[in-house]
C-alpha cells in the first residue's frame, strides 16, 4: 500500500497559511507562496467559501492585502453571503485590506472573444479583458492573496484543449507575475477514475478537488502541489456556520 504523502519537486521554504481549518496539515503546513492553485468542484461544493476563507484569514490574521475577482457573483451578493458565515469583507474593504473586483460582465461576451463591456454607473467602458482586470488590480492594490471565482464561463467557451490551453496559460502567467498566492476556481466537468483532465489542471501549480459523494459526504483531495509534501488521500470536509473544516486525519467512506 502506497504512502498517503508524496513530494512534488523540492521543498519550498516560503509558505502561506490557508486559513482553512484542517487543510494546512494536508499541505505539510501551508500553501507554497506565490503559486497559482486551482480549486475544482461541483456546484454547491463550497468553492467560493473555500477561497473566501483563504482571503479573509490573510487579511485579518496576517494583515495581507487580498483581492477577490468575482466572475459569478456581483459585489453585494458576495458580501452578504460571506457575512452570514462570519466573514465581514465590508469592514476589510473600508480598512484597505480587501478589494472586490466585479468582472461579472465578462460572462455576457461573445463566445469567440475574450473581452466584454463592463457596465459602470449606467455607462459602458471600452472593451476590457480579464487579463487587463487582473493587471490593474495588481498595480492598484498589490495584493498578497488573489482569488478568481470562477474561470469556468471564460474557458468553457473554448471547446478544445488546443483552444483552451493558451487562454488558461495567459491567465496563469498573469497571476504568477503578481508574486501573490492565487486561487482560481473552476467547475468539475467529469468525475470518477476515467474523468477528463481539464487543461487548467496541467497549467496550475496546485490542484484541489472538492466533491460531494454518495450519502452527502463531502470529499477534499489535493491532486498536486508542486514543491510541497502533500497528503493525496481524499479527506472528508464539512461546511459549517463559520465556513469549511477539513478532517485531515479521517478517511472517506463511500
Amino acid at each position: 500500500m502506497s504512502s498517503s504523502h508524496e513530494i512534488e519537486g523540492s521543498s519550498n521554504s516560503s509558505s502561506l497559511n490557508s486559513g482553512i481549518r484542517g487543510l494546512d496539515a494536508m499541505l505539510d503546513g501551508a500553501f507554497p507562496q506565490g503559486k497559482v492553485i486551482l480549486v475544482l468542484g461541483e456546484p454547491g461544493s463550497g468553492k467560493t467559501i473555500f477561497c473566501s476563507q483563504f482571503l479573509h484569514y490573510g487579511a485579518t490574521e496576517k494583515k495581507e492585502k487580498s483581492t477577490f475577482i468575482g466572475m459569478n457573483e456581483v459585489r453585494h451578493r458576495f458580501f452578504n453571503e460571506m457575512h452570514t458565515i462570519g466573514m465581514d469583507f465590508d469592514s476589510l474593504e473600508k480598512s484597505g485590506m480587501f478589494s472586490y473586483i466585479d468582472a461579472t460582465g465578462l460572462r455576457r461576451i461573445p463566445h469567440e472573444a475574450k473581452v466584454g463591456r463592463i457596465p459602470v454607473g449606467g455607462k459602458e467602458l471600452e472593451l476590457v479583458n480579464l487579463i487587463d482586470i487582473i493587471q490593474e488590480a495588481i498595480e492598484k492594490f498589490s495584493p498578497k492573496r488573489i482569488v478568481i471565482d470562477s474561470i469556468s464561463d471564460l474557458v468553457f467557451r473554448f471547446p478544445t484543449v488546443e483552444e483552451r490551453r493558451p487562454v488558461v496559460l495567459d491567465l496563469v502567467e498573469t497571476l504568477e507575475s503578481s508574486n501573490a498566492t492565487c486561487l482560481m476556481t473552476s467547475e468539475l466537468i467529469s468525475t470518477g477514475n476515467g474523468r477528463v483532465i481539464q487543461a487548467e489542471e496541467y497549467l496550475a501549480e496546485g490542484v484541489i478537488l472538492l466533491r460531494t459523494i454518495q450519502k452527502g459526504v463531502r470529499s477534499l483531495q489535493i491532486l498536486k502541489m508542486r514543491g510541497s509534501k502533500i497528503d493525496t488521500r481524499p479527506r472528508p470536509y464539512v461546511i459549517k456556520g463559520n465556513g469549511i473544516e477539513v478532517y485531515s486525519t479521517e478517511e472517506v467512506y463511500q
